[in-house]
């Protein structure tokens, strides 16, 4: 039955907050636990959600472990919503009661800026407002510390809500919202179309969805990927073409044959864009080829101007996208029939704990997973037994990586120095010998650090 809370009528511009059951880590163990949480008052302009499907992204599991030490526990993550609209406020026009609805990664903008005039509004110059774990700004997400889709109900101003198509299944619809968009926005940007080289790089829930999105707009599609065992994976989304990462042969066989090169690959992966290392994943771009980065990397990247002007090849990157590219995202995928990979499990702590894990593992399954919401969170899970704490590798290893960037470019710097200043620094006599030093030991260090 449909929580009494939840009426269908339209909403008044005041009336009493909704309660509503989430799940929520108070530490970076991510150890779940259902609560009863009053979300913000509906006001004039605002949708009130009855959520049925959250899906479990990857960011969701770094936010969760606290890797970029800026989460406020305690926290309830999820930003692929799926759901149906349950009430409406008086001045609401974009949704009706009934209408299939989703939230993406934030709920607020200032509106105002010109990124956010121009559709942007994940680049808002006065900054937006995560769905979880954001400190709302603008005052159209309540007052507190925001609450995402690990919940039964949301509310969420109109202008930042997405119409789902009813073609769309409400369990496979959420995921469109991040991963679709994430790489459908690289995909427009650089305008693939018919006759279009694509590659994706990397074939999990990113890469599977990419693959179909980039045929669907007429590209010829190439899969990069570490392992031949996941060809017939990337034949069945639509592929082409396979290259194997790992394989110099194969990245040979392929050089100069792709005109953008998606990347999802989120660890360090050496294209080798050095003067000093050709041969490598950078050469399978054709003269003026872009290379896009929508995985998260937190290391340095080891670049040689020269590699890239040889064949004139650009470096950048993308992410999301804003509520206009979401909707025209979430529209092509219904048209098209695409639908992403999907596994969906019960909303309740040991099944979090379980998924968590197997995405911090890499997620080689290329499936997104997805929480049943609708029909398995109730006050059934306060009766389950306390659920384990997932085993995910440490919070620390992002603030590590952070550290170790910082101690490769304090290298650099000493480095340089050391080598420029030999004499200076050794004086007399034991220049000679400081210098055999500086030579042959600073360099292999260097080298080994950076490795």
């Amino acid at each position: 039955p449909k929580p009494s809370y939840l009426q269908h009528v339209v909403l008044p511009a005041k009336l009493m907050s909704l309660e509503c059951i989430c799940l929520q880590s108070r530490s970076s163990r991510c150890v779940f636990e259902p609560v009863r949480v009053a979300r913000h008052q509906p006001g004039e302009h605002d949708v009130t959600i009855d959520v049925k499907f959250c899906g479990v992204c990857h960011s969701d599991v770094h936010v969760a472990k606290n890797d970029f030490l800026e989460t406020k526990f305690p926290v309830v993550p999820g930003h692929e919503i799926a759901g149906v609209v349950a009430a409406v406020g008086a001045r609401v026009t974009k949704f009706r009661v009934g209408d299939h609805v989703g939230v993406g990664f934030f709920v607020d903008s200032c509106l105002e800026c010109a990124p956010c005039k121009r559709g942007d509004e994940h680049f808002c110059s006065a900054t937006f407002t995560p769905t979880f774990n954001g400190k709302p700004a603008h005052g159209r997400a309540g007052a507190g510390v925001t609450k995402g889709g690990y919940s039964t109900a949301m509310v969420v101003d109109e202008r930042f809500a997405i119409a789902l198509p009813k073609a769309l299944p409400l369990e496979r619809a959420g995921p469109l919202l991040c991963a679709g968009v994430t790489m459908y926005a690289p995909l427009v940007k650089w305008r693939v179309g018919p006759g279009s080289r694509v590659g994706i790089n990397g074939l999990g829930g990113l890469g599977t969805i990419g693959v179909k999105l980039a045929k669907a707009l007429g590209a010829h599609v190439t899969v990069i990927t570490r392992s031949a065992r996941k060809e017939r994976q990337a034949r069945a989304a639509g592929a082409d073409a396979i290259v194997l990462s790992s394989d110099a042969a194969s990245i040979k066989a392929a050089a100069r044959s792709l005109d953008l090169v998606v990347d999802t690959v989120s660890v360090r992966h050496d294209l080798k864009v050095s003067a000093l290392a050709p041969g490598g994943l950078i050469d399978l771009l054709a003269v003026d080829g872009v290379w896009c980065y929508c995985g998260l990397i937190l290391d340095m990247l080891d670049v040689q101007p020269v590699r890239l002007l040889q064949h004139q090849l650009s470096l950048t990157a993308t992410q999301i996208g804003g509520i206009a590219l979401t909707q025209r995202c979430v529209d092509f995928c219904a048209k098209h029939a695409i639908l992403p990979e999907v596994e969906v499990v019960e909303a309740t702590p040991a099944q979090l704990s379980a998924v968590y894990e197997k995405l911090d593992g890499g997620n080689d399954a290329g499936v997104r997973y997805v929480l049943d919401i609708g029909n398995t969170l109730n006050a059934s899970v306060f009766e389950q037994p306390r659920a384990r704490a997932p085993k995910l590798v440490s919070g620390w290893r992002v603030g590590a990586q952070i550290a170790l960037i910082l101690n490769r470019a304090a290298l650099a710097r000493i480095e340089e120095f050391v080598l420029e200043h030999t004499a200076a620094i050794a004086g007399g006599v034991g220049a000679a010998l400081f210098a055999a030093v500086a030579a042959f030991v600073i360099p292999p260090l260097a080298s080994r650090i950076r490795g």
